[in-house]
């Protein structure tokens, strides 16, 4: 009986004391870059030793209070802004560009700009900046924690909102993945895809609902609470708005304030940076936002002071260093022990990548090489596999958990590209610069007439303007691949001559003519091969009287194979393989063979070694561009520039590749080559016929170093070369490919 009327005393004693001891709580507004403003405010509690219990954030409101509530200090966070190229991580296109890259031999180009549509939709994406780098950065900094977390676990018990994208119901993350729970909160409608969800739901930035979770703070039992609205000095003038840019921001920032404004009320203090000049997606004046944080926290200094008496009369205030490293520091490295793979996409017709493709990283720590390493790897398979994003956390057990995601393919599609380089040489036929640009349209229309039949149409417009359409049927589907019939209709005009190329100083007018039907047969096989046999028939008008045959009319048929794991000129490993066999007719046989082999081996995550060997006989009619193979450029012998032109050539190559540093968030290179050959010495800008159709019947011989500095971005493969051979050959170019 005492023992119980003890227990009594001693509950009855601790209501005072809890009630006493008042619950404080951080509500972190969004406002995009504004949101890093929020820094300042951890900065300032943590000088006035201002305990804080739970921390609420929305947008980037989510993602700076998920870090702190992580155990990230604000040194912490700083640093990671140092470290972190932001412009580079908003940079990424939502899908990336297209290479079309249809036979052997023929190079693959870049598409800039790729629309597809369909009866119904209108657009590839939901979104105009890809999450894939973002996604790599959170799944780094929260690898510690496993992907199935409760939030109160945290050293900071940690809430953020995301919103459903149909139904406008506001989400409340409480617990699970910290990566997906802030990815969720910070989808800016149009800005950022809206991110899978439970059930197969998509979420949406959480300030469509709530940008100023003040409320939700005092129903999760908040006693105090402190805001930070980075958007609540934001209104412009009139004559401000008078671009997309500023109207876009000004049309969120009415959506987000009307509800936040109505929760000022209910905070016990609240800070507004004044960054009304601050676009939201300005990540390039980090200093200055937060320098306005730390002066909208000095015009508050007053009252946050008095709040911190009030507390201490309650709690123990602490002071913490700003200069600590914090807690989470202290949490062990996860090991990777196995990998498991998942596609988070709502449709599930998209290639996935292997376990296997990550092997080489079971059993390692997952630290910060390990993780660029993985990034890397990501994103290679990312192009690859046509994909959104391709994104990793840890889950339990030393789990890696890798997710994709990818979007619903559209049947239709519009795409361009663009083709150009420039530069110096002493190997041109008769000058010693050159220019030359070439834009194409690509496009195709599956369910053409609503059948299976796919109309494509192809256009060039540059060197040569030129227009290819075909129907293409898909005829059979075997456990090799795809077989698809083809019936194509080319008409060309412009450069297709020797004497009219534009590296040819003393050049015709481009007037030439040409025609050609094909029938072909193609087998898609893997995601990577193509193998064809195509039949043609060409029809070829020769605006240049210094060839003796003005007009050619010829029959072709051709059989070519492409094998192609080598998805850019600086993938790090994979291989690729060209082969070519074609015979036809004009007054004698006409024929050409080719082969070409290329591989690639990674050193490491930022050097790789290649090999490559190039064979092609060709006997065709000697007028026409497309009777040669072109000796010159980054694929050929160093010292050579464009359409160094050869009947007959033998040459192989070493390269040495190494990764540099990133450029506003694209990944730049150095190669180095070494390739050596025979070739025959025909010269075909002569406009005479050759003596002699024996294969190498007048060999030479020549050697040529080159290095290539090279930027990976989405206007394509941006390249500065430089090549020098022992024949005397120097040749000097930038291009973008």
């Amino acid at each position: 009986m005492k023992r119980a009327l003890l227990l009594v005393l001693l509950v009855l004693a601790c209501i005072p004391l809890s009630a006493s001891r008042p619950k404080v709580a951080l509500v972190l507004s969004g406002g995009g870059a504004r949101g890093l403003a929020h820094i300042a405010v951890l900065q300032a509690l943590e000088e006035e030793g201002i305990p804080i219990d739970m921390v609420l954030g929305t947008s980037m409101g989510s993602l700076v209070g998920g870090l702190y509530s992580s155990g990230y200090s604000p040194k912490d966070i700083l640093r990671l802004l140092d470290e972190t190229d932001m412009v580079g991580l908003f940079s990424e296109p939502a899908l990336d560009s297209v290479r079309v890259q249809d036979t052997a031999f023929s190079y693959m180009h870049d598409h800039v700009f790729s629309l597809g549509f369909s009866d119904s939709a209108f657009g590839d994406a939901p979104s105009l900046i890809g999450d894939q780098k973002i996604l790599e950065l959170l799944g780094y900094l929260f690898s510690k924690y496993p992907n199935t977390i409760d939030f109160d676990d945290l050293p900071i018990p940690f809430r953020c909102v995301s919103a459903d994208a149909v139904t406008g119901e506001r989400i409340v993350h409480e617990s699970g993945s910290l990566v997906s729970a802030i990815r969720s909160s910070i989808s800016i409608p149009l800005v950022f895809s809206p991110y899978p969800y439970e059930d197969d739901r998509l979420v949406v930035d959480g300030g469509v609902v709530d940008n100023l979770p003040i409320a939700l703070a005092r129903s999760l039992g908040a006693d105090i609470v402190i805001a930070s609205d980075v958007n609540a000095m934001q209104l412009q003038t009139y004559e401000q708005l008078e671009s997309l840019s500023a109207m876009a921001m000004q049309t969120v920032i009415l959506v987000t304030q009307e509800k936040a404004a109505v929760q000022h009320q209910l905070a016990d203090l609240l800070i507004f940076p004044d960054l009304r000049d601050i676009n939201a997606l300005d990540f390039t004046n980090t200093d200055l936002i937060i320098e306005r944080g730390r002066l909208a926290v000095q015009e508050k200094q007053d009252e946050l002071s008095a709040l911190a008496r009030r507390l201490g009369e309650t709690r123990t205030l602490s002071v913490l260093d700003s200069n600590r490293d914090g807690a989470y520091d202290l949490l062990s490295v996860p090991t990777i022990l196995q990998i498991a793979i998942q596609d988070i996409s709502l449709n599930k017709d998209h290639r996935m990548p292997h376990t296997s493709q990550f092997a080489s990283f079971l059993g390692r720590k997952l630290n910060k090489q390990t993780a660029e390493e993985l990034n890397l790897k990501l994103r290679e398979i990312r192009k690859a596999n046509g994909l959104a994003s391709l994104s990793y956390e840890m889950a339990l057990d030393g789990t890696l958990l890798i997710s994709g995601r990818g979007f619903e393919k559209r049947n239709r599609n519009i795409s361009l590209g663009l083709q150009s380089d420039a530069g110096f040489s002493n190997a041109l036929p008769s000058s010693l610069a050159w220019y030359r640009a070439d834009v194409f349209l690509d496009a195709y229309l599956n369910d053409f007439w609503n059948s299976e039949l796919s109309l494509l149409l192809n256009a060039t417009l540059g060197q040569k303007t030129s227009m290819q359409i075909a129907l293409s049927y898909p005829f059979a589907f075997t456990s090799w691949g795809q077989v698809d019939v083809k019936l194509g209709l080319f008409y060309g005009s412009g450069s297709l001559s020797t004497k009219s190329t534009v590296v040819n100083a003393a050049r015709t007018a481009p007037l030439d003519r040409a025609f050609h039907a094909d029938l072909c047969l193609d087998l898609r096989f893997n995601e990577y091969g193509l193998a064809s046999l195509v039949g043609s028939y060409h029809l070829v008008s020769l605006h240049d009287n210094q060839f003796p045959d003005a007009f050619l009319a010829f029959p072709e048929l051709e059989a070519s194979l492409l094998y192609n794991s080598l998805r850019s000129r600086f993938t790090p490993s994979g291989i690729r393989l060209d082969a070519l066999l074609s015979i036809g007719y004009l007054g004698q046989m006409l024929s050409s063979m080719r082969f070409g082999w290329n591989q690639r081996f990674a050193l490491s995550y930022l050097d790789s070694l290649g090999y490559d060997l190039h064979l092609s006989l060709i006997r065709r009619p000697f007028p026409l561009l497309d009777s040669y193979a072109d000796l010159g450029i980054v694929e050929g012998i160093p010292g050579y520039s464009p359409l160094s032109l050869k009947r007959d050539a033998l040459y192989a190559g070493l390269s040495w590749q190494h990764r540099l540093s990133e450029v506003l968030g694209y990944p730049t290179y150095c190669k180095v080559i070494l390739r050596t050959g025979f070739f025959d010495s025909y010269d075909p800008y002569t406009a005479i016929p050759p003596a002699d159709d024996s294969y190498f019947s007048t060999m030479v011989w020549d050697m040529g170093l080159g290095v290539v500095l090279g930027l990976v971005a989405p206007l394509g493969e941006v390249l500065l070369s430089f090549g020098a051979s022992l024949g005397g050959f120097v040749t000097i170019a930038v291009g973008v490919y």
